[in-house]
């Protein structure tokens, strides 16, 4: 066996601890309304990928004019188990358009993740719960 070959193994195995060390998380925001009760809302959708991390929300708002989102039922900070989705949401009316794309997410790290548009289903339920 080549030595290099063998090296080059070990330092992508090191390589991939670290990455699956790393706080990875996935922001997705859709827009839909309560059963029964408009308005729109967007909903930003937080889910810990980390392999083996717990991540901490510390903040979420839309950029472009800024808006932080203060959702008394969906207190921040919020610390999300492996696999855990949670969620908040905003009015419509009062982020503007292209909301989807303007969410971001900062864990207290201080790491920002910017969102993507989701596509849910069409009924559910909100992940997560009012305790932090």
């Amino acid at each position: 066996m080549d030595i290099s070959i063998g090296l080059a193994g070990k330092a992508l195995d090191v390589a991939r601890m670290f990455h699956q060390m790393q706080r990875r998380v996935r922001v997705r925001v859709h827009q839909a309304y309560f059963s029964g009760s408009p308005p729109r809302h967007y909903f930003v959708s937080v889910t810990n990928l980390s392999a083996q991390r717990e991540v901490v929300i510390t903040h979420v708002w839309f950029t472009g004019p800024d808006l932080h989102v203060t959702n008394p039922d969906r207190p921040l900070p919020r610390r999300l188990a492996l696999d855990e989705p949670w969620e908040t949401w905003a009015p419509v009316h009062q982020v503007g358009p292209d909301g989807e794309t303007r969410a971001r997410v900062r864990l207290s790290t201080g790491k920002v993740v910017k969102s993507r548009k989701g596509s849910p289903p069409p009924v559910g339920s909100v992940p997560g719960s009012a305790e932090p």
